[in-house]
């Protein structure tokens, strides 16, 4: 029995202490992590709404993918709203960002802050060349072909028809939110 005591003991310090370890760890660093997610919100929102200088969390009704919904200021005037949605990819929820203009009645852009998507497929949906699918876009719903987009049409990712349906679908939810008057 003795032979058995002694090691158990001795694993259970190591484990008590490492759990210490890892919680002084996980306090040490949860304020800078998320003074980082903030730089990154808000240089996204100036990416994706470029009118607008300041912007203020709205408290509003929320649907489907989401998340919060920011109103972008010039001055003392509504520029647009940015609207973060968390769609499910194929591979877990895509955080991303929709711009709209209030004065303009567009989208002014779309960005992915954080995915799990497949690299070299779903992952090629952080690129340019796919954001500037959405710029500019009038603010009618849109649909996923495989190719030679139209007027309303997102032409699919190769072999990532999920990951560009699911942001899609979500740069919907944000413009029926707008049209829908959400933001009154």
């Amino acid at each position: 029995m003795k032979h058995i005591i002694k090691p158990a003991c001795s694993l259970f310090l190591i484990t008590a202490l490492m759990t210490a370890l890892l919680g002084l760890v996980y306090r040490l660093t949860l304020e800078p992590i998320e003074n980082q997610h903030r730089i990154i919100q808000d240089r996204t929102m100036r990416e994706v709404l470029t009118q607008a200088e300041d912007f203020r969390e709205l408290d509003v009704a929320l649907s489907g993918s989401m998340v919060r919904v920011f109103e972008g200021f010039r001055g003392e005037q509504t520029a647009g709203y940015v609207i973060e949605l968390a769609p499910g990819g194929y591979s877990g929820p895509i955080i991303m960002m929709v711009g709209i203009s209030k004065t303009e009645d567009r989208i002014t852009g779309m960005r992915i802050l954080r995915h799990s998507e497949t690299p070299g497929l779903g992952a090629l949906a952080t690129r340019e060349n796919f954001y500037k699918r959405f710029d500019g876009r009038a603010l009618t719903p849109f649909r996923v072909v495989k190719s030679a987009p139209g007027a309303n049409e997102i032409e699919a990712i190769t072999s990532a028809t999920i990951t560009t349906q699911a942001i899609t679908d979500a740069v919907n939810e944000a413009i029926e939110w707008y049209t829908g008057g959400g933001y009154r």
